[in-house]
């Protein structure tokens, strides 16, 4: 007797049925890569312009708002190339919102700042976020970034990077995050509006106006997982440098 022979799928249906298989694992491939991208935790940087949050290319200490101009931060993690936007629309809070009944005088602009803390999911352990606040700087016109951020909030700096603000988070600096998930959709938060001071020459929210420790201005360039540094406004560079090196 002949020896029996293994049995075989009638017509051409083996080679198909590989080819799906084969087409099957190469998907759940990419779709593993596409969910192991490094993500950091850190203040993420933004500039308030055409009622849209444009992710800064440059730290604060890099550049120079203009009078009438919004700022904004955000903590949390990030891994996108946008960073991290704010809990809020950016058209929500403008300069009047912000500085209302509180003028500039000769030499000087009025800047709003928007502080996200971020959500109790990306806090350290032990940690609460503080709830998000708008702040109004009065400053030189020639003011940068940080030296508005510095008028209304007290600042943690850590070899030239902006780590905290407001002492939160109370230690590290930029934290690495493996395999970071996608950030949640969100819902949309108030931000504390300053009482109106009706003054000129100071800030309408109490901060520090003393120069952050470290001295000097931020030097940093950023932009997110392409950019380089992170925080105040500078989180995106830090990402793209690690990426580089890496």
């Amino acid at each position: 007797m002949s020896p029996a022979l293994p049995h075989r799928l009638p017509g051409r249906t083996g080679p198909r049925l590989l080819l799906v298989v084969a087409l099957v694992g190469a998907l759940l491939s990419l779709a593993g890569t596409a969910h192991a991208a490094t993500g950091y935790r850190y203040w993420n940087y933004f500039h308030v312009k055409n009622g849209a949050y444009q992710f800064a290319t440059t730290g604060p200490s890099g550049y120079v708002p203009k009078d009438g101009s919004v700022e904004a931060y955000r903590y949390g993690l990030s891994s996108g190339t946008q960073g991290l936007h704010p809990r809020t629309a950016a058209s929500t809070y403008t300069v009047a919102d912000i500085c209302k009944g509180t003028t500039a005088g000769s030499g000087q602009k009025r800047v709003g700042v928007l502080i996200d803390y971020g959500t109790k999911a990306d806090a350290a352990s032990g940690q609460t976020p503080p709830a998000p606040r708008a702040a109004c700087a009065v400053v030189a016109t020639s003011a940068n970034g940080q030296q508005v951020l510095d008028q209304v909030a007290r600042l943690r700096v850590q070899k030239q990077l902006i780590c905290g603000i407001d002492g939160y988070p109370v230690s590290g600096c930029s934290v690495t995050v493996k395999d970071a998930p996608a950030a949640p959709a969100g819902k949309s938060v108030d931000f504390a509006l300053p009482a109106a001071s009706g003054s000129s020459g100071s800030s309408s929210t109490s901060g520090s106006s003393a120069p952050a420790s470290g001295g000097g201005g931020l030097a940093w360039p950023l932009v997110g997982v392409a950019a380089a540094v992170v925080v105040l406004g500078g989180g995106g560079l830090l990402l793209a440098r690690r990426r580089r090196d890496a």
